[in-house]
């Protein structure tokens, strides 16, 4: 400890001698005053006596060192630093961005893992439609995300008719959501005269004989499709002639610009071949777009053939293009449907629900209409369909497919057979 000791004595002498000038006399009496044992000044090896301001500046700066680290206390050790020597300050790190981003990476993580097995993927298996009746191999296919469209109509001695008998594509072949399922459909046992192996429809000019025997023979369904390519004229609403009609002028599809008219016939022409298959004697008011038949004389054939039903086929038409939808029209109770009000109701019900069943429209209900010459002149029941608005460019789009207009004609068939089956 005495050389520790002598070495601070020295630095001291040497920094006051250089700062302040202090004399050599002072110094040395401050440097025994510290260490009285030892002497104020010590031999260089050359014999000389040396002092603290003599040394060189390196054994000055060890001195200091060494001085300062050996006289720290204990606890202090740890922590000393040397002079002169500069060290960085711990630098710390901000690893909150770091975080931010593996956060981030964690959500798209998880959303991605959450598509891939939750969310619906856009191909799926066909599924297996042939044998199915035409309602429920529809239904099934929707639900699966498929459309299907009745391609053809087939005789078949083997299958009831509304039964498919061919699909494509095939089952359980895996294809894109969406795609279109074109379906074969059993039209029953062929006739015994008239139409023709794989006809699609009978023309409206066959002669009724030719319906064949079936669970429904003997029942007469008469079909109107309204309208006429001719202007209707004015004429009174009902026999009482309270009030006169004002024809509605021709209307057309807002999108596809198709006539009414056109369309109805369309519809009721499928419907003749669906009831013809069924054994039932079919009606038509009209066969072609020529004519010009009012609504009351259309009203007189349905009478004159005795029909069970009198079915009226039209489309909708409104100012307002957002309406869109299905519905049925039948005869408000007054002086002149009193015998009719309540079997035709009862057939709009069953024509309703089947027709929003095969088409899965919007079901606007049934409507009860008092001012329609074509049922306050009818003594035999009688309700219009109306399967959509032409005014209304989603129901126009749909109304001018082919396989949409087979759904209505299998809507109205159903529901048709649905009415004379109830008590």
């Amino acid at each position: 400890m005495k050389l520790f000791r002598k070495k601070e004595d020295d630095r001291t002498a040497g920094t006051e001698h250089a700062s302040d000038e202090i004399s050599g006399e002072e110094t040395a009496a401050g440097a025994k005053a510290d260490s009285p044992e030892e002497p104020a000044a010590e031999k260089s090896e050359s014999g000389k006596e040396t002092t603290g301001s003599d040394r060189p500046e390196s054994e000055d700066a060890t001195s200091d060192d060494s001085s300062g680290f050996f006289d720290l206390p204990p606890d202090e050790v740890a922590g000393y630093m040397p002079p002169g020597i500069v060290v960085a300050a711990p630098r710390q790190i901000d690893l909150r961005p770091v975080l931010k981003v593996l956060g981030l990476l964690a959500v798209i993580a998880a959303i991605v893992a959450g598509i891939y097995f939750i969310w619906p993927t856009s191909t799926a298996r066909v599924p297996d439609l042939v044998g199915k009746s035409l309602t429920e191999a529809m239904d099934t296919a929707r639900a699966k995300g498929f459309a299907p469209v009745v391609q053809s109509w087939k005789w078949s001695e083997g299958r009831s008719d509304g039964t498919v008998l061919v699909q494509d594509p095939v089952s359980a072949r895996v294809v894109r959501k969406g795609t279109a399922i074109s379906l074969t459909v059993s039209k029953g046992p062929r006739p015994e005269q008239g139409s023709t192996p794989g006809a699609t429809t009978t023309t409206t000019t066959a002669p009724q004989s030719a319906s064949p025997a079936g669970p429904y023979a003997g029942k007469s369904i008469c079909v109107d499709p309204g309208g006429q390519a001719q202007p209707e004229a004015s004429e009174w609403t009902d026999p009482g002639m309270t009030r006169k009609d004002t024809p509605e002028p021709e209307i057309r599809g807002a999108t596809t610009g198709n006539a009414e008219y056109m369309v109805n016939l369309d519809i009721a022409t499928k419907l003749k071949d669906l009831l013809e298959k069924d054994g039932m004697k079919v009606v038509m008011t009209r066969d072609t777009n020529e004519v010009e038949i009012s609504n009351a004389t259309r009203a007189e054939i349905a009478n004159n053939a005795n029909a069970d039903l009198y079915m009226r086929i039209h489309c909708a038409n409104s100012d307002d293009p957002f309406i869109k939808g299905t519905q049925t029209l039948y005869p408000a109770e007054s002086n002149w449907t009193g015998s009719i009000y309540q079997q035709s109701k009862e057939a709009a019900l069953f024509v309703q629900a089947e027709v929003i069943k095969s088409c899965g429209t919007e079901d606007l209900g049934i409507v009860p209409a008092h001012d329609l010459a074509g049922f306050n002149w009818s003594r035999v029941p009688v309700v219009q369909a109306e399967p959509g608005y032409l005014s209304s460019p989603r129901d126009d789009t749909l109304l001018a497919q082919d396989d949409f207009r087979w759904k209505v004609a299998w809507g109205l068939r159903n529901g048709i057979i649905k009415y004379l089956s109830s008590p």
